[in-house]
């Protein structure tokens, strides 16, 4: 045992819970790789969204802890000055591992919007929050305009490249500044100075009112997976659309993060694969292609 590294050990501890957490990483894979049968059927889509998230918000972020962090990827960063990979140090934490690895998978193939709209549990916690919010008080909300919510986007980009910047100067620095990220106080369970707990509430309550502000406008991890996207080759699986999307409007006016332009464009690195548009690509009576087809149909 003694001779046991202690990665090992911990991972042996924590065993159960493990096989647990990997299962459900996969469960969303699978989601993900069926979106199109699931999405033809609202109510399946629907309760599917509400368990994940549910899963994501109790299980994996009061129950595991696991929510990933900037500091995860500053870490390396800092790193780097020895030249150094610190896998020892991730492999200590395997719930926070395991969603790296699932992370760096999905990214690749659907964009990052897996992981902030189905896998992050401060993310998750705050859409059902909206949800609720939404029955509770459906009048008190508020939208950024198109043209400024499409520069205040790019400020997320901004905080993290300057996290980044200042972890190669002084790590410490750099965790003070990614206290920007509610997430240490959500998964302390508000158990923190009273300073981050009103920090946590005004962000948090800033998110339902202006849709998820923190996680498109100011989170620096949000950020961080979504620069691979702005290659044009990735994601490697794109969310499907007719050139009539061009102009049609349907999608845009019901998306909630406004990854979508006014030309129809879906904005992968904005985007949280709510999968909202893709019910409505597949709804024959909502999407004018569909309904143009089932008329044509109809009158053959």
């Amino acid at each position: 045992m003694l001779d046991t590294p202690l990665w090992i050990q911990v991972w042996e501890q924590k065993i159960a819970h493990i096989v647990i957490f990997a299962i459900f990483l996969l469960s969303i894979v699978v989601v993900m790789a069926l979106k199109d049968s699931i999405a033809k059927k609202k109510a399946l889509m629907n309760a599917t969204t509400y368990v994940i998230l549910s899963i994501s918000f109790i299980y994996v972020g009061l129950v595991l802890k696991a929510q990933p962090t900037t500091t995860n990827l500053v870490i390396p960063l800092s790193a780097l000055k020895e030249r150094q990979f610190p896998i020892g140090l991730f492999l200590l934490e395997p719930y926070i591992f395991l969603s790296f690895v699932f992370i760096a998978i999905t990214v690749l193939l659907w964009g990052r919007g897996v992981f902030c709209g189905w896998l992050c549990p401060y993310g998750a916690m705050t859409e059902l929050l909206i949800r609720l919010y939404k029955r509770i008080l459906p009048r008190l909300r508020f939208s950024i305009p198109e043209k400024i919510h499409w520069k205040l986007v790019y400020l997320k980009y901004i905080i993290f490249v300057v996290i980044a910047g200042v972890s190669f100067y002084s790590f410490i620095l750099s965790e003070y500044l990614t206290e920007i990220e509610p997430f240490r106080t959500f998964v302390l369970k508000l158990n923190r100075e009273w300073y981050f707990v009103l920090y946590f509430i005004l962000v948090t309550l800033g998110s339902m009112i202006v849709y998820r502000a923190f996680c498109r406008y100011l989170c620096p991890l949000g950020a961080a997976l979504a620069i691979p996207s702005f290659l044009k080759i990735l994601p490697f699986i794109r969310l499907k659309r007719y050139d009539f999307c061009s102009s049609c409007k349907i999608c845009g006016r019901s998306c909630n993060p406004h990854a979508i332009t006014a030309n129809g464009l879906i904005i992968n690195r904005e985007c949280f694969n709510c999968m909202d548009c893709q019910v409505n690509f597949l709804d024959e009576d909502i999407c004018p292609v569909l309904i143009k087809r089932k008329r044509e149909e109809r009158n053959a």
